[in-house]
């Protein structure tokens, strides 16, 4: 079952772990950082797995109400990472989509 939230996460990044994944993340630039970990609800949950990532328009009218004036743009697209991650030893493990713009966000997870 899959479940809404974009709700605001505090993300870490850092190296990837090797044969963690997919073919398309490996060729990432900037040094290659992915989310290691997140802090959700007060608690922290340890990234196992990127299991794939991509860069997602955001829908074109977000910006249509901007004002000229305003010297911050909006940006109109974000890239969304979905993770594999458990919050502790004896909790599950969960997949969870993480989007990376102005703030990071959970946008989605599956249990």
């Amino acid at each position: 079952m899959s479940r809404q939230y974009h709700e605001r996460v505090e993300v870490q990044v850092g190296d990837p772990l090797l044969g963690r994944l997919p073919e398309s993340t490996e060729r990432l630039g900037a040094g290659g950082a992915v989310p290691t970990a997140f802090i959700w609800r007060g608690r922290v949950h340890v990234v196992h797995a990127v299991v794939a990532h991509w860069t997602q328009r955001l829908p074109w009218w977000r910006s249509a109400w901007e004002d000229e004036d305003t010297a911050v743009q909006q940006v109109l697209e974000h890239r969304v990472w979905r993770v594999e991650a458990s919050a502790g030893r004896h909790q599950g493990i969960g997949v969870y989509d993480l989007a990376e713009g102005e703030h990071w966000q959970l946008v989605r997870m599956a249990d």
